[in-house]
């Protein structure tokens, strides 16, 4: 389950209607839980870096996963870290396309994807290679 306040919900669409016609994308800083549930602590926007046609494919740009990255091992971030991370598909479905699937470089990373009208959450596992959807409960 990912856990996520209406406030990062709305953050990921209004990024996802911003980029336009692009994919948008960015980081999820959080925890999982006891029960594997992706507690959201915040958002890191990224400027989707990739090359070729931006409105098919994402790529975040590195330096603000190497910031990220920094503040976690100065404990800036506390007990949160990146567990995974959103992108948009500007005219197609909230679910894996075929580009996600070939990249998975970080299969324990969550993986959040966003339309014009929907958020849905994936995870990825390996010993299926496949994602499966992760519920989404909103938080106040």
């Amino acid at each position: 389950m990912l856990v996520i306040t209406q406030q990062g919900y709305d953050q990921i669409q209004a990024h996802t209607l911003k980029a336009l016609p692009q994919e948008c994308c960015g980081l999820i800083i959080g925890r999982i839980d006891e029960n594997e549930c992706y507690l959201v602590h915040s958002l890191m926007p990224s400027k989707n870096v990739a090359d070729g046609d931006k409105t098919t494919r994402f790529e975040i740009d590195p330096k603000v996963r190497f910031d990220l990255l920094r503040k976690e091992r100065q404990g800036e971030l506390g007990e949160n870290k990146v567990i995974g991370f959103y992108h948009s598909h500007p005219f197609g479905a909230a679910w894996p396309s075929q580009t996600d699937r070939s990249m998975v470089y970080e299969p324990e990373l969550l993986w959040v994807i966003a339309t014009q009208d929907e958020i849905k959450a994936f995870s990825y596992e390996e010993s299926k290679q496949d994602f499966f959807e992760v519920c989404i409960q909103l938080k106040q």
